[in-house]
C-alpha cells in the first residue's frame, strides 16, 4: 500500500469537507427544530412529519446520485470526461422526475400525506401546512443533490461546503424574522419556518450551479455533452445503479414506517425523535465524511484498475470507522443534557430524549462501520445487489417487526423501541464484516464502457 501518510492525508482531504458540509447541512434541520420546539410539542411534531416526506426525497435522490457516483468515482479515476458527462445528465434528469414527483404531492394531497403518519388532527393540520409551502423546494434541492455528490467523486469538495454555509446562514435568519415576526416581519409560526427553507434552498442551488460553470470545474459541460446517451451506456447504468435506487427506496419505506408507530405511539415519541434525529445528524457528520471519502478513494483505485491497493483500503478504513463511531458515541453521552437546555421541553420528554440518546450512543459504532461499508466499500466496489439484499433484510425482517412489537404491542416507552430499530445495524454489521473479507465485493464497472 501507498505510506500511511499519503493515504491519512488523502482521507483527511477528501472527509473533512464533506463532514463539514454535512454538518452545515445538518445545522439547518436543527435551526428549524430548535427554533420551532419553543413553539410547543405539537408543532414540533408537525414539522418532524412534514419532513418525513423530505426525508423520503432526499434518500431517493441519494440513491440516485450515489449509484450515479460509483460511475463518477470510476470514470473520473479512468479519466474518462466524455463518460462523466453522460452520467451527470442521468442523474439530472432522474433527480428531477423525483423531485417533480414529491412536489406534486406536496401541493396536492398534503394532508393525506401528513395522516399517513399520525391520525392528530392537529397535527395534520400545521404539518400540510408547511409541507404545502416547502414542496416548492423539492426541485431545486434535487438539482441541489445532483451537482453536490458528484461533485464529491470528482475531487471538487470546498464549493459544497461554501454554499452550504450560505444556505444555513439564509435559513437561520429567515428563521427568526418569520417564525417570530421579528425586524417587522410578520410572525407566520411553522410557515414561517418553510418560507424560510424554501429561500435558502433556491440560493443554494443557483449559487452551487453557476460557480461549476464559472470556474469550470469537471461538471461544467454542455445540455447535449450530458444527452449523449447511448443504449449499452444506458443499459448499464440501469442494472447497476436499480438496486442502489431499490435500495434506498425499500430502506425509505422502512424509515416511514418507523415513524408511523413512533407518531402512533404518541406525539411527545414523535417530538422526542425529531429533537435526537436532529442532534445525531450533526454528531454523526465525521462518520458520514468517512463513508463518503471511502466510496471516492476505492472507486478511484478501482477506475485505476488497482484492485490490491483498494483492499488495502477497505480493511483500513473500516477500522477507522468504528474507532469514530466509539468517539462520536461517547461525545453525544457527554454534551446531550448541556445542549437539551437550549430546548423548552418539559421533564417527561426531556428524559425520554436523554434515555433515547444513551441508546443511540451504543448502536453508534455499528452505525458507523455499516455506512462505511454499505455506502462506502461495498457500493463503490459495484457490490449493488448485496447492499440490497442485506440492507432491506435485516430492516424488513428485524428492524421493522420489533418495532411494531415492542412500540405497538407491548407498549414499551419510545427509547427502548429505537434500541428495537436500532438491532438492524447490529445485523448488518456482522455481514457486512464477512463480505468485505471476502473479497468479492470488487467489480470494474467502467472497463467496457
Amino acid at each position: 500500500m501507498e505510506s500511511k501518510k499519503k493515504f491519512y492525508k488523502q482521507l483527511v482531504t477528501i472527509a473533512v469537507p464533506i463532514a463539514m458540509q454535512s454538518m452545515i447541512s445538518s445545522s439547518v434541520n436543527m435551526a428549524d427544530v430548535f427554533m420551532i420546539g419553543k413553539l410547543g410539542a405539537t408543532k414540533l411534531a408537525a414539522l418532524g412529519l412534514a419532513n418525513q416526506i423530505m426525508f423520503l426525497m432526499a434518500l431517493l435522490l441519494y440513491g440516485v446520485n450515489s449509484g450515479s457516483a460509483v460511475f463518477m468515482s470510476q470514470f473520473w479515476g479512468k479519466k474518462d470526461k466524455k463518460s462523466l458527462y453522460k452520467v451527470l445528465g442521468i442523474a439530472l434528469i432522474a433527480s428531477i422526475f423525483v423531485g417533480t414527483i414529491f412536489f406534486i404531492a406536496g401541493q396536492y394531497s398534503p394532508k393525506f400525506l401528513i395522516k399517513i403518519y399520525s391520525p392528530d388532527i392537529e397535527v395534520i393540520k400545521l404539518g400540510a401546512s408547511y409541507l404545502k409551502i416547502v414542496s416548492w423546494s423539492y426541485i431545486i434541492t434535487a438539482i441541489s443533490m445532483v451537482y453536490g455528490i458528484q461533485l464529491r467523486s470528482v475531487g471538487i469538495l470546498k464549493l459544497g461546503v461554501y454554499t452550504s454555509i450560505i444556505s444555513l446562514i439564509v435559513n437561520i435568519f429567515f428563521n427568526y424574522v418569520l417564525i417570530f415576526g421579528n425586524l417587522g416581519f410578520p410572525k407566520l409560526g411553522i410557515e414561517g419556518a418553510a418560507i424560510a427553507t424554501l429561500i435558502a434552498r433556491i440560493i443554494e442551488m443557483v449559487i452551487l450551479v453557476s460557480l461549476v460553470y464559472k470556474n469550470k470545474y469537471p461538471l461544467a459541460c454542455k445540455i447535449k455533452e450530458m444527452l449523449e446517451i447511448d443504449k449499452k451506456f444506458l443499459k448499464k447504468f440501469i442494472l447497476t445503479t436499480a438496486p442502489v435506487i431499490a435500495n434506498e427506496m425499500l430502506w425509505a419505506l422502512g424509515m416511514t414506517g418507523y415513524a408511523m408507530v413512533y407518531a402512533r405511539m404518541s406525539t411527545e415519541s414523535v417530538a422526542v425523535i425529531n429533537i435526537v434525529d436532529s442532534i445525531a445528524r450533526i454528531m454523526f457528520t465525521g462518520f458520514f465524511g468517512i463513508a463518503s471519502a471511502t466510496a471516492v478513494m476505492i472507486g478511484h483505485k478501482i477506475g485505476e484498475k488497482n484492485e490490491e491497493e483498494a483492499i488495502k483500503y477497505a480493511y483500513l478504513l473500516g477500522k477507522i470507522s468504528v474507532y469514530i463511531g466509539i468517539v462520536t458515541g461517547i461525545i453525544m453521552v457527554i454534551v446531550i443534557k448541556p445542549l437539551l437546555n437550549f430546548y423548552d421541553l418539559d421533564v417527561e420528554v426531556y428524559d425520554l430524549v436523554v434515555k433515547t440518546t444513551y441508546i443511540l450512543a451504543i448502536l453508534t459504532p455499528f452505525k458507523s462501520f455499516t455506512a462505511t461499508t454499505v455506502v462506502g466499500i461495498l457500493r463503490a466496489g459495484g457490490d449493488v445487489k448485496y447492499c440490497l439484499v442485506l440492507d432491506i433484510t435485516a430492516l424488513w425482517l428485524v428492524g421493522i417487526p420489533l418495532v411494531i412489537y415492542g412500540g405497538l404491542t407491548l407498549g414499551l416507552p419510545i427509547y427502548i423501541v429505537y434500541g428495537l430499530a436500532g438491532s438492524e445495524e447490529v445485523i448488518k454489521f456482522i455481514f457486512s464484516v464477512r463480505r468485505v473479507i471476502s473479497k468479492k465485493w470488487i467489480t470494474n464497472l467502467v472497463e467496457d464502457m
